[in-house]
């Protein structure tokens, strides 16, 4: 019968460390003051970019999977909420620039698919009206 021997063996730590989750201040629709970010050392890496494990702050990389865009693009339309008030707009209540709806209603369906439809690159690549336009010509096209 063979002795066993206990070996100790030292695994390097190949993991990135933790980033510092940072803290915006945001004024909300009613003027209310609100903060993004805990401040804490908690973010870590998913495929997408960065997530706080204290918070759950989400801070994307510059160019994420389409994959991984489109997932969070659909997870994030489930609490989409508009609302105009005084000539602004803000979703969710927290102001935006521009219009707060740049979706066409025919592209509203598909966010039910779970594969990326033909037109989410395009919506991510082009403005507002080049999308359109992308839109427009796939219909005549």
């Amino acid at each position: 019968m063979r002795k066993l021997k206990l070996v100790k063996i030292q695994i390097k730590n190949t993991a990135p460390g933790l980033v510092r989750c940072p803290v915006v201040v945001i004024t909300l629709a009613n003027g209310e003051l609100t903060k993004r970010g805990c401040g804490l050392r908690g973010m870590s890496e998913f495929d997408a970019g960065l997530r706080c494990l204290y918070c759950g702050n989400y801070i994307y990389k510059k160019a994420p999977s389409l994959e991984s865009m489109w997932f969070h693009f659909r997870w994030a339309r489930e609490f989409w909420k508009i609302h105009h008030d005084h000539g602004r707009d803000f979703v969710n209540g927290i102001p935006v620039m521009g219009r707060a709806e740049t979706l066409p209603a025919s592209c509203l369906s598909d966010l039910a698919e779970f594969r990326p439809p033909r037109w989410f690159s395009y919506f991510l690549k082009y403005s507002d009206r080049e999308f359109q336009e992308y839109l427009l010509n796939l219909k005549t096209g």
